[in-house]
């Protein structure tokens, strides 16, 4: 059983695992070991069915491609483009058409009004009629002078800069989240390749225990020991399964894959290349170019255009207005035919308004613009310590990985080849205490090593999203990804 559950956690994870040695039958195993054998084996054939293997730069790529965070910031920017460009559209000049349905298809004439006279003469009673009609008219309103205009444009448009340091804040995060979640991935399944070659060398060594104890070389309790370490282990292991499938998980939804699927890593956990600026040229950068910051400043400028616009309404409008109206006029005395002259009436005139007092509202109004714009000041410069904050400690987790990665990957080496000398010593020695010692140490070894090189890698992507540098090939794909939203 626990052969063919290596090899299929082979298929899935290992590409080179290491094997019992040949000919060695596997010890039979207590029901307790058996469940938790069958269940691994179940883990592993789901994730064999259903993964999808990615390298890290494929699922970067894919998880901008597809995922829809993008989708929604860049339409949040094509709505405040479309508000700009309403705003200044407000410059042109407006023309309407008046009149009934009926008179815009068959340019019949439509009543606005009828006057009716009765007198009375010596000659007898004479009656007279008035009837005036007017047809559709064409009404011309500009106004060409209005000093709300301009602020209410400068308004418009930082707040569409505003929404464009959304998007590219979105991008950074789904960057960021898309790296760590794959060195998430990456770090699951070394571990799960570690303890998994822990687990083979503590069957093959559980079977030398029981040869020796047959031999009376060994005590009984030896392999109790022993077993009880198969099953701690084989609860790592499954444990390992569960993270295994948390962070694919995780990475799934980042680069939008099909439900059910599992997307993996196709390429083992390595260290990225070093961070290649210092702490202060980091620092001076990220003030430099953070989205965060110049997003703030943005809505403080927008703030700052509307205190003007409102102010402005205290100011003259002038405009142009031209009205163009066919009438008609119809007479009628004592009952005879009636006479209908029509005529076009045109009107050109300058349209003038003035708010000279509105008991101090827009005043108001505009003062408490001021005070907001002040407000969104005040949050770009937190924003600034913020950013620095950042900055400060990605670089230190930097720094401290460096060390550290350096120290674990010689201790994990030298935990391994320790107990492998202790695996090949133990059928002279028996000495069980020294090789569960050494499992034990190869154990934290090997949780440090990986943890260090995550921690690495981490703080690696960190620099690039705290001082806003791009992942090498990110800003081609955020272009390329620009480019079909607008399509």
């Amino acid at each position: 059983m626990l052969h063919g559950f290596t090899l299929v956690i082979a298929a899935v994870i290992c590409p080179a695992p290491l094997l019992p040695a040949a000919g060695a039958e596997p010890p039979p195993h207590s029901p307790r070991v058996e469940r938790l054998i069958n269940q691994a084996e179940r883990l592993s054939t789901v994730l064999s069915q259903r993964q999808v293997r990615l390298g890290q730069a494929e699922a970067l790529a894919q998880g901008l491609a597809r995922n829809p965070d993008l989708a929604g910031a860049y339409q949040a920017i094509e709505g405040r483009a479309w508000t700009l460009i309403a705003t200044r559209r407000s410059w042109f000049p407006s023309l309407q058409v008046v009149g009934s349905t009926n008179a815009l298809r068959s340019n019949e004439p439509v009543l606005i009004g009828q006057t009716l006279a009765w007198r009375d003469s010596a000659s007898g009673s004479q009656q007279q009629t008035l009837s005036t009609t007017s047809g559709p008219g064409v009404v011309l309103n500009w106004s060409f002078f209005d000093t709300r205009r301009p602020a209410a444009i400068n308004q418009a448009l930082e707040n569409l800069k505003a929404e464009r340091f959304l998007f590219d804040i979105a991008a950074r995060n789904l960057a960021l989240n898309l790296q760590v979640a794959y060195t998430g991935v990456q770090a699951q399944t070394e571990l799960l390749q570690r303890y998994d070659w822990l687990l083979q060398l503590t069957r093959r060594q559980l079977h030398t225990a029981q040869a020796l104890v047959r031999q009376g070389r060994l005590r009984r309790s030896a392999i109790d020991q022993l077993a009880t370490e198969e099953r701690l282990q084989l609860t790592r292991l499954l444990d390992r399964y569960q993270q295994l499938f948390l962070a694919s998980n995780s990475l799934t939804a980042l680069v939008a894959g099909q439900p059910g699927q599992y997307v993996l890593a196709s390429e083992p956990l390595a260290l990225q290349s070093p961070w290649p600026l210092g702490l202060d040229a980091t620092l001076a950068q990220a003030l430099d170019l953070r989205e965060e910051i110049q997003q703030k400043l943005a809505l403080a400028s927008r703030e700052r255009w509307a205190a003007t616009r409102a102010i402005n309404g205290y100011l003259p409008v002038f405009g142009l207005v031209g009205i163009s109206s066919l009438s008609s006029n119809q007479e009628s005395i004592n009952q005879q035919p009636s006479v209908t002259r029509d005529s076009w009436a045109n009107t050109v005139g300058l349209n003038f308004r003035w708010t000279v007092f509105d008991g101090g509202i827009l005043a108001a109004e505009a003062t408490a613009l001021k005070a907001q714009a002040a407000e969104q000041a005040s949050d770009a410069d937190n924003q600034k310590l913020l950013v620095s904050k950042e900055v400060m400690n990605a670089f230190a987790s930097f720094v401290t990985a460096r060390v550290a990665v350096e120290n674990t990957g010689s201790d994990f080496a030298l935990a391994r080849r320790s107990l492998e000398e202790n695996a090949k010593e133990f059928p002279s020695r028996g000495d069980v205490t020294t090789l569960i010692q050494g499992f034990n140490l190869y154990i934290s070894a090997a949780d440090k090593d990986v943890g260090a090189i995550s921690q690495f890698n981490n703080a690696v992507f960190g620099l690039y999203r705290s001082s806003a540098l791009w992942p090498p090939g990110v800003p081609e794909q955020i272009s390329a990804r620009r480019q079909q939203l607008r399509r």
